[in-house]
């Protein structure tokens, strides 16, 4: 260890406090930002739990993986029909699954906002406090972000500017990844050291439809494309049938266990994209412990800012661009519901919107949205006449390209009013054809 090196331990050692003392340094009436995903600062988290002298606390964050205590008891008040302990309200700017049932209850606040400008929403506001998760230290003074970049960097780096407390949870079992992750540790005011396995994402249940879909995916994505692939189950599952593909890329905000899949069958080299070729391009990682282990350290898998990532221009610089995401219901007009469906919030679908467009408007390039096309075991149909009171539109009928179900491919794009009813007729779940139809005709679609 070197003198420089020396310094920079020493400094971190000074920062060093036990995650009730960094919370003692919080107070009531504060907005606390806290990053989320498998860095997820959970330490903290227990510790501000733990806070019951707190009032008037505004907790902001996205993508939370596991819900906090104080978020836990709340959603129980709620179900339990008793009036939830308001001194903590949690804000998210995307719904995650620690997050949801609090959302849906009620007890926990969304905010609707394009995942590009998430950081911006905070951005020009005051923030009293960030609490980050991080991987460690290098020899250079430099904290890693680990598996979520998101606009972390640059929330660090305006929170150094307002004087906002700056509170870093450090795990050394996090993945150390590469790219525009890392922020000076000038910036922090306190570190709290944890120590545990990262958060995995198990893979959810096998889906039946799952292969009927990647069928039809196989047979719309060409060899060489460069690969965006959203969140859910069906996504995950559909895309195995990739594997025969030949130098695939990746250009994604989410990195998942089946990029890893793709990469370990030979599909996926990254040779051919025409952009940053050789790595893999991202913003955060979300996935199981192999996942973790792949993009430790590797220098063919970097993260970036989502400004970076999801920037329409640099979406286009690759080769034969391809985004495949998950829908909820498509309505006879073509417009997708990803997000939330009768006012129930599942996710944010601004980061879905600005690649389906991007993908689909470039050279070659494709929006291809999957979904069931039923659910509640085929009794509800995911084809509908129209949106439902409450749903909030996620991509808008002129922007849609591709919908794919486990019954077809349903090209929208230039279509007509007509063209895209008969199409979407013909992929939804045969027992709702006869009725999509006749309702079709009531609304003189047809």
């Amino acid at each position: 260890m070197n003198n420089g090196s020396r310094s920079w331990a020493e400094r971190y050692s000074q920062l060093v406090l036990t995650p009730d003392d960094a919370v003692a340094r919080i107070h009531s009436g504060d907005t606390v930002f806290v990053s989320g995903g498998v860095a997820q600062p959970l330490s903290v988290l227990a510790a501000l739990s733990r806070r019951r002298d707190l009032r008037r606390l505004t907790l902001a964050t996205a993508d939370t993986i596991v819900p906090p205590d104080f978020l836990v008891r709340q959603y129980q008040a709620a179900f339990q029909g008793e009036p939830p302990d308001r001194s903590i309200r949690h804000t998210t700017l995307q719904v995650g699954p620690g997050d949801r049932d609090g959302v849906m209850s009620g007890v926990a606040d969304f905010i609707p906002v394009d995942g590009t400008s998430s950081g911006n929403v905070f951005l020009g506001r005051h923030l009293d406090v960030v609490v980050v998760g991080s991987s460690g230290m290098d020899e250079d003074g430099n904290l890693n972000l680990s598996c979520s970049v998101d606009w972390l960097p640059e929330l660090v780096a305006a929170a150094d500017q307002n004087d906002t407390l700056v509170i870093v949870e450090v795990n050394r079992r996090l993945p150390w990844t590469e790219g525009q992750s890392t922020f000076r540790l000038e910036s922090v005011d306190c570190v709290v050291e944890a120590d545990r396995d990262p958060i995995g994402l198990p893979p959810g249940p096998a889906l039946a439809e799952a292969s009927a879909v990647g069928a039809f995916l196989a047979g719309l994505v060409p060899d060489e494309a460069t690969l965006h692939l959203g969140l859910g189950d069906l996504v995950a599952q559909a895309c195995v049938s990739l594997e025969r593909k030949r130098d695939l890329g990746v250009h994604s905000d989410l990195l998942g266990d089946v990029f890893l899949h793709l990469a370990q069958r030979g599909a996926l080299t990254c040779r051919r994209k025409g952009f940053l070729d050789g790595r893999w391009i991202g913003s955060r990682v979300l996935g199981g412990r192999a996942l973790l282990a792949h993009v430790d350290r590797n220098p063919s898998v970097e993260l970036h800012p989502i400004e970076f990532v999801a920037e329409t221009a640099n979406i286009q610089r690759n080769r034969r661009m391809v985004s495949i995401t998950q829908a909820s219901l498509v309505d006879l007009m073509g417009q997708v519901a990803a997000q939330s469906v009768q006012w129930e919030c599942h996710s944010n679908g601004g980061i879905q919107h600005t690649f389906h467009r991007a993908a689909a408007r470039s050279t070659e390039g494709l929006g291809i949205i999957v979904l069931k096309s039923s659910y509640h075991d085929g009794s509800q149909s995911s084809v509908v006449p129209h949106m439902p009171l409450g749903t909030l539109v996620t991509v808008p009928a002129q922007d849609v390209d591709c919908v794919v179900t486990e019954h077809g491919v349903a090209r929208l794009r230039g279509g007509t009013l007509r063209q895209r009813v008969l199409s979407l007729v013909a992929v939804a779940h045969p027992a709702h054809r006869d009725r999509l139809a006749f309702e079709a005709r009531k609304l003189r679609l047809l």
